[in-house]
Parts: structure tokens; C-alpha cells; sequence
């Protein structure tokens, strides 16, 4: 952090606070009605805001802010600030991204994209890996197509492996199955990246397309999940039998 940076608790009119798309998580009306409801002026947190460029941006309490512009009828009201000064862009995404407390967790999608906003090393690369082969990684929890929003399973992925080991999982799964969504769940990408680890060297890329293409993302999923314990294992396990039907030889041996 930069050891310049100090602050200050201001009121601030809500009009004057800029909410930063770049990093910040989108607005979950539910929410805001939930802390309404709830609402305990005694239990506000001030919003925390950064002044940068002459600008008040937001980085922690937009909900918080929108549920006290909704008990004002919808008009901007004047609202407690913790007032950071000194901070660059980079930073107040890097204190979006590693808040704690009282308040809300983070999500771990939120986190990822303020960390992507923020230049981290280690998550820009595998964003940029993912999109090489094709798939979306935007930060938005909408599924769709090619899209992946299983984030912190992903990220698990790619600090265990290797880069080429990485985009070999993530076009394994998009070679196979059309990049549905399902096919991006975190089930599958485990269960990929357990069979992958297990069978490197092995198992033949092209026979696990053709074999694997044959039985639906829902029923490994499924089958996996009619075991209690095994986590990730129990998925690679659907997908090595899977592998393995109807093959005479060259079958892979049961590792599990």
C-alpha cells in the first residue's frame, strides 16, 4: 500500500460518489431490499471511498449506499464516508479485492475481477490462456456459452498445473462438449483436471472426444455426485468409465 495513503471520515452527498464498474461487483437489488428490511441505523458501515482525479470513487459499500438512497424515497441523501487519499487505481481494486470484517464477503468473482482491474500477474494469465482457447472469462455470473464463472475453481486449476497443462484441461473440456455451460461447472473442470493429472501421457486426446462427447456434462455430474466422499475424484471417476466403455485394449488402469 502506498505509505502516503491516509484518511478521513467525511459526509458526503450520495450524488457525488462514482460506483467503479471496473472492479466492483454488479447491484443485487435483493440485497439492497434485504439490508432495508433489516435496516439498523446503529449497524451502518461509512462507505469507502477513494478521491482520485477529483472524483469520490466507491470501492466498498455500494449496496449499503443504494439501500440508504432507497429509504430516502430514491434521492441521493448525504451519507457517512471513510475518505481514502492517495490511492491509485491499482490500489483501491487490490482493497476492494481483500476485504474482511464485519461486512459481506466478497465474491469470489467480484475478487477475481478486482484483481484482473488491478494487473495481477497470476490472474491475467489465466484469463488470457482461457480466452486463447476460446472460452469467456469475464467476471460476469451469467452462464452461457464458452462462458466460465467458476472462478475460484479455475484459479485452483491453474496454480497446480502448469500453463500448457492448463489450456490442455480448459480445451479438452471446449473440444468435447461445445463449451455448454454445464461443461464449465465446477464439477467438470475438476473432474477433468483429476482425469488429466491421473492419465497425462496416457489417455488419448482424441478417443476422450469421441467417447466422452457421448455422455452428457448433468449425468457425469450426477453419477459423481451419488458418492459421498471423493470430491473432484468422484467426477473423474464418471469420466474414466466413461473413457474406458467398450474399450478391448489400450484401457487405462484404475487409479482411483
Amino acid at each position: 500500500m502506498n505509505n502516503t495513503t491516509n484518511f478521513e471520515y467525511r459526509q458526503l452527498n450520495s450524488k457525488n460518489l462514482v460506483i467503479s464498474a471496473d472492479y466492483q461487483r454488479e447491484l443485487q437489488p435483493q440485497r439492497v431490499r434485504s439490508i432495508v428490511s433489516a435496516f439498523n441505523p446503529n449497524l451502518v458501515n461509512p462507505i469507502k471511498v477513494s478521491f482520485r482525479d477529483g472524483k469520490y470513487y466507491v470501492f466498498d459499500g455500494q449496496h449499503t449506499l443504494a439501500a440508504l438512497k432507497l429509504l430516502n424515497g430514491g434521492t441521493d441523501v448525504i451519507v457517512e464516508c471513510k475518505v481514502y487519499y492517495g490511492l491509485a487505481f491499482k490500489e483501491e481494486a487490490e482493497l476492494f479485492a481483500q476485504q474482511n470484517g464485519i461486512s459481506r464477503g466478497v465474491e469470489s468473482i467480484a475478487k477475481f475481477k478486482a484483481l484482473y482491474s488491478a494487473g495481477d500477474i497470476d490472474i491475467v494469465e489465466m484469463v488470457r490462456i482461457a480466452e486463447r482457447v476460446g472460452l469467456i472469462m469475464n467476471f460476469q455470473k451469467h452462464k452461457g456459452t464458452n462462458r466460465i464463472i467458476a472462478m475460484s475453481k479455475v484459479f485452483t486449476i491453474f496454480k497446480a498445473v502448469s500453463n500448457s497443462d492448463y489450456a490442455a484441461i480448459l480445451s479438452l473440456i471446449k473440444d468435447t462438449w461445445g463449451g455448454v455451460s454445464e461443461s464449465l461447472n465446477t464439477e467438470i473442470l475438476g473432474g477433468v483436471y483429476i482425469f488429466h493429472k491421473l492419465y497425462k501421457g496416457e489417455y488419448k486426446r482424441d478417443y476422450f472426444i469421441r467417447q466422452l462427447s457421448k455422455v452428457s456434462p448433468t449425468m457425469i455430474i450426477r453419477e459423481g455426485k451419488s458418492y459421498i466422499t471423493g470430491s473432484d475424484g468422484r467426477f473423474a471417476k464418471q469420466i474414466f468409465n466413461a473413457y474406458n466403455k467398450n474399450l478391448s485394449s489400450n484401457r487405462l488402469a484404475d487409479k482411483f
